[in-house]
Order: structure tokens, then sequence, then C-alpha cells
């Protein structure tokens, strides 16, 4: 089965200075300093100035995704020489022929620490015992980094993600290591070494609804539309009884970084590829509906989401047919309109079918967007719908991607069941069938709820991302979501990370504190991973 891919024009590059803001929210905590303005994704730039020396690797502090850490100092690691008190971190785990050259770097030595410091034999054990341990923290070389070791900024300074060093020049930890056999060795030089200057970035986010509660709030906003994208940062004070459904809700503030150059706007500005699944059509006659599950939201308001920052929107769900299946051809005209691309629905099922290709700096993006949800609206050989979800036709879509010059394929499916955080069977079954097919990250939606995440032959799979612009505040777990950003080079993904959210006022997604608030978030997500390899 052969499927041709739409093409979308080459992505403008990102602007090249990142707010101090997003910095602070981003790269900080535990009281660190913001990361240095630099570069944003631009994957076209020139390669860095070679350091002083060859041999000094940089050293990146690394963590389980079940840590709360986002930041070590060198000042926080020295204290592991201390007895008592509480630590930043409780335990240093190092691969055991670098641990010398690495305590010399941090000023310590493994005396000093002896209690603390945890010696293991190779990168795949490294891995294993910081899954393990919640309250630890390693360090590996710049060639060793890949998904399943989450980064960490070290002295404010991040090394993946849009508020990155502009060069590895400007990297201010480093060490002579000794040669590790176990690195590919297009890890280590060529167009998948990493570099700073020339990685790019993808931020994904969940379901944005257009209709109900988020257009009629935004319409009372002194900003309009504009106040959906407007987020910052918000505290999490707790929670109230109760909604109509009998269930406590959340209870947020706003604190700061909001606006039009807030946060949550800033983000996806500066990701090089900005993509989210719009839960609403919008054809022409649309309609504003104040209550039930069927939407359609006015076609006008796709302009405040590519201002936004999006780039691509999956059209692969439940609800592309509420405004009927022979209109969605109207949806996927707005969102082009727009100055936006989507997959996963077309005017028939070839064109459904078809994953969507973009050039961003010299690589080639291929999305896959599908829905399992509805079939009742999935495209047929001569009638418009939504992309079915099938082995088979994703082995397909996957395999039309690859044909058509695609260097990395995200799979985007819309599946599982609603309000639930565990993946079902057969969701696992997908996964494990995408990414043998030649998938790189799966990024789903539908559950309403952040939810479980798995990795699977070294590529992140993400059962959904939750709500991301929705009205669903009857509840505290459709009140929050994830954002995943995500830090390639070339062809190769190096770092993902999960940003947690909260909605305020039935329409704007705020960043919160993955170490305090964003806990019961993150927590949600590893309670629906319970029987999936640990991270």
């Amino acid at each position: 089965m052969h499927l041709p891919a739409v093409t979308q024009a080459p992505l403008p590059r990102r602007r090249s200075l990142f707010t101090l803001a997003l910095a602070l929210l981003l790269a900080a905590a535990c009281g660190t300093s913001a990361a240095p303005s630099g570069a944003s994704g631009d994957p076209s730039a020139s390669a860095s100035p070679s350091p002083t020396s060859d041999t000094r690797s940089p050293l990146i502090p690394v963590a389980g995704y079940r840590s709360t850490l986002t930041a070590l100092t060198s000042v926080g690691v020295a204290r592991l020489t201390e007895v008592g008190g509480k630590l930043p971190i409780t335990k240093l785990i190092l691969i055991a022929p670098e641990s010398s050259a690495i305590l010399a770097a941090l000023g310590l030595s493994a005396t000093s620490i002896t209690s603390r410091l945890t010696l293991v034999a190779d990168r795949t054990a490294l891995k294993a015992a910081l899954a393990a341990d919640e309250k630890a923290a390693g360090f590996v070389r710049l060639a060793a980094l890949e998904p399943a070791l989450r980064t960490l900024t070290w002295e404010g300074a991040a090394i993946v993600g849009v508020q990155r060093v502009a060069s590895l020049a400007d990297w201010p930890l480093r060490a002579e290591l000794p040669l590790d056999a176990s690195i590919p060795a297009d890890w280590l030089s060529g167009p998948l070494a990493y570099d700073p200057a020339t990685a790019w970035t993808l931020a994904a986010g969940g379901d944005i609804l257009l209709d109900r509660g988020v257009s009629a709030n935004a319409k009372r906003s002194k900003r309009g539309a504009d106040s959906l994208f407007d987020g910052g940062f918000a505290d999490i004070t707790g929670t109230t009884c109760c909604s109509q459904f009998g269930v406590p809700r959340v209870a947020a503030r706003y604190v700061s970084g909001g606006g039009i150059n807030g946060l949550m706007r800033s983000l996806f500005q500066q990701a090089d590829l900005s993509i989210a699944n719009l839960e609403s059509p919008t054809p022409k006659k649309w309609r504003q509906h104040n209550s039930g599950t069927t939407f359609t939201g006015n076609p006008a308001l796709l302009r405040v989401v590519k201002e936004a920052g999006f780039d691509f929107l999956s059209l692969a769900n439940n609800h592309i047919g509420d405004g009927g299946v022979y209109r969605i051809p109207e949806t996927i005209a707005a969102v082009k309109a727009a100055g936006m691309g989507s997959g996963g629905a077309g005017a028939n099922l070839a064109e459904a079918q078809r994953p969507w290709l973009t050039d961003v700096g010299g690589i080639t993006v291929g999305i896959v967007a599908v829905d399992q949800v509805n079939p009742s609206t999935h495209a047929r050989e001569n009638r418009p719908g939504s992309a079915p979800i099938g082995v088979l036709e994703m082995r397909a879509s996957i395999a039309a991607a690859r044909a058509a010059g695609a260097d990395v394929v995200i799979v985007f499916p819309h599946w599982g069941l609603e309000f639930q955080a565990q993946p079902t069977a057969s969701q696992r079954r997908f996964a494990k069938r995408a990414i043998e097919a030649g998938a790189d990250m799966i990024l789903g939606s539908h559950s309403h709820w952040a939810s479980a995440m798995e990795i699977i032959n070294d590529k992140p799979v993400f059962y959904s991302m939750g709500n991301f612009v929705f009205d669903q505040n009857w509840s505290v777990e459709t009140s929050e979501g994830l954002i995943i950003e995500s830090t390639f080079v070339g062809s190769r993904l190096v770092s993902t990370r999960m940003l947690p959210t909260v909605i305020l006022n039935q329409s704007q997604p705020n960043f919160v504190d993955v170490a305090t608030d964003g806990v019961p978030i993150m927590n949600r997500v590893w309670k629906g991973s319970k029987g999936l390899p640990r991270w």
C-alpha cells in the first residue's frame, strides 16, 4: 500500500533569543539561577567552535524520570559531604571508569562522599540505577545523552531545550574521560553528534478545544481569544468540593510570567516545531455550544493558535466530524488558511492516511496522525473522515513518510479510554508495533488526563498529554496536563521532558513547578505507568 505524503513548506527559523522568564521557569529549581539566553533551535546553524581541548568532554547532570530534580549546582553537589540535613540529592551515581575524573571536576573525592556514592559498570546500569532512585543524580559525557536519561541544568545553564546554551563553548563543566566503546560512533562525530548550536526542538501540547467554555471565557477576557495562550506560572492552592459530578475541582491561582510575551506562548514560539490536537472542527457553519459533547469552533480562532507558535494540528480524533463529516475539508482548509499544517483527516481515506511532512532546518519531519475512538467518522474511499488506527495502515503511513524523505517520524494517535491514566493492552500493542515499524516517538491524546509513559527500544511513548486548552474544570485530573519538550540533533532524539500544567478560567494553560505543585500530576503519570518498565 503506497501513500503519498503532504509536504509543508520549510518552517521559518525561530527568534534567536529566549525570554529570561521562561528560562527561570523551565531551567531552574531549588533556588538556582536562570540559564543564559542563547540561540533558539536552529539546526541549520554552524556547529559550535571546537573547545580548547578536544579530550575534555562536557559533563551533563542527569536523573531518572521520576525524580523531581530539574537543576544541580556545585554548591548543592558539595553538600553531599555534609552529615545530616536535607540535601538536594542523597546519592551520586557514576560510571566507575569515569568516576575519578568526574569527581575531580566537581571538587570531590570518593572518600569524602563514600556513603553517598554509587559506582556502576556502564551506561545501562546507570540508567537502571537512576530509574530506581528518585533522590539520586548522576553525570554523563555529552555524547552519552539519550531519552532514557533526563537532563538537568548545571549552574543555571541548560544543554537541551529551547533555553539551552548557544554553544558548547558556553558549557561550564568538563572533564577528560576515558573512551567508552559502547557509545555509537556517529554520536561522537558527524551530524548525529550532539551540539546545542545545531539542535532543534519539538514542543507538543494535548487537546485544544475552541468551543464551549473555552470560547465563552475568551469572549469575556480583556484580551479576547489571545488570552488562551497568555499563560505563565500558576500555583495550585488545593481543591474545592464539588463539581456537578460530585468530585473535587482544582483550586489554582495565577502567579506571574503571563501575557502576550508570557511563558506559555514563548515556549511554543521558540520551539522549532510545535504541535497539538485540535479537538473541535472549525467548519464554515459553526455555532457556540454551551453544554454537551458536540463541538464546533469559530475558524477565526485558529489565528490565535498560529500566533501562539503552532505549526501542526492533528485532526485525527473523535470530534472531527461533529460539524458533519462532509464539512471536514472545511476544517482542513481553515487550518491551512491560518498558516498551519494538519494531518489525520481528509476528503477521503487516502488523504486522511497521508503523512504530513515539513522541513526543520534541513531535517524532514513526518507526522502520522490516527484515531481509534470514533469509527463512525473514519474516512472511507470516497467519504471524508479521520484516519483509522490499524497496524497495517500505520505501517503503510510510516513507510510513506520514510519514502518521501522523512528523517524523523512521529506517530500522533487519539486512542485509549477517557479519564484513565493507564494504557489499555491494545494501546501497548499498537505502540510496540509503531516503534518496530520505524516511529521515533509516540505522542498520544484522548484520555483528558496526563497519562502513562514508557520507552520502547529507546523510543519514548507518551500515552496521553491530557488537556491543554480545555474547559473540563469539573475535576482535578481534567484541569491538568503535560507539555512534552524534546530536543533532537539531526534525526537523533537526544532528550525529552514532561512539563506539567494547570488550566485557569476553563481555557488557559499555565506551568506549575514540577518539584511542588506538579508532583501530583507526575504521580498520576507514574501510577498509570504501573507495570511498565520504570524510567
